[in-house]
């Protein structure tokens, strides 16, 4: 007897460490800019309802534009991701997370006469998934949902960005389309993309989240 699990984030429901492979990862060479952001992440699953996600990003970055002396930055961003799964029944469940990121400025060089990058933020976002089952390793998890969030962001001059980067509250839809693909009883591989729609901050956009996970 095979037995399907639904816990999301880790599609398992026993405890047990997880990682997003590519929570955060940006490289950048050239004349005007050189910037590597790199963000790797681990979680831990309680039990079938509670994990915790910790994920730091560092972020260096020098910036010339020709216009005014060369900016050179250097950041850690923090971030803590707390999440619970409630199954609603064989086929849906409800996913919620709170995460919260703080950012830590090592070096500002150039940044007298324009704000220091800064980062501060909070959200809170909840989606329903449904679980369409394809063969014996591999599911499909298409999922929609909302997200709320505050944040206090001052952006680095760089192409590269935070996680969680926006100023004041922002609110919207999010859509996702998760793919686990279950390789052995106890190792999973997950592909999950998803999009964030803010409906009162145009400045922002529409943000496209990829992630690889690996679940054991």
């Amino acid at each position: 007897m095979i037995k399907i699990s639904h816990a999301q984030t880790t599609y398992k429901k026993d405890s047990g460490f997880f990682t997003p492979i590519v929570k955060s990862l940006y490289l950048r060479g050239g004349f005007f800019e050189d910037a590597q952001l790199i963000g790797p992440a681990v979680g831990y699953r309680f039990n079938s309802r509670y994990d915790i996600t910790l994920h730091t990003e560092f972020l260096s970055n020098e910036y010339n534009s020709g216009l005014r002396p060369t900016l050179k930055m250097s950041l850690l961003n923090l971030g803590v991701i707390l999440g619970r799964t409630a199954d609603l029944s064989d086929r849906f469940l409800l996913r919620s997370e709170l995460s919260v990121y703080q950012a830590i400025t090592f070096n500002t060089e150039g940044y007298n006469n324009i704000p220091e990058p800064s980062l501060t933020s909070g959200m809170v976002s909840s989606s329903l998934f449904w679980n369409i089952p394809l063969s014996k390793s591999i599911s499909l998890l298409p999922n929609l949902g909302a997200f709320l969030g505050y944040g206090n962001y001052s952006a680095p001059y760089s192409t590269a960005s935070l996680r969680q980067g926006f100023d004041g509250f922002i609110i919207g839809p999010k859509v996702g389309f998760d793919v686990p693909f279950r390789l052995s009883d106890s190792f999973y591989l997950v592909v999950n993309p998803k999009v964030n729609i803010p409906l009162n901050k145009e400045e922002y956009g529409s943000t496209l989240l990829f992630n690889v996970q690996l679940n054991f």
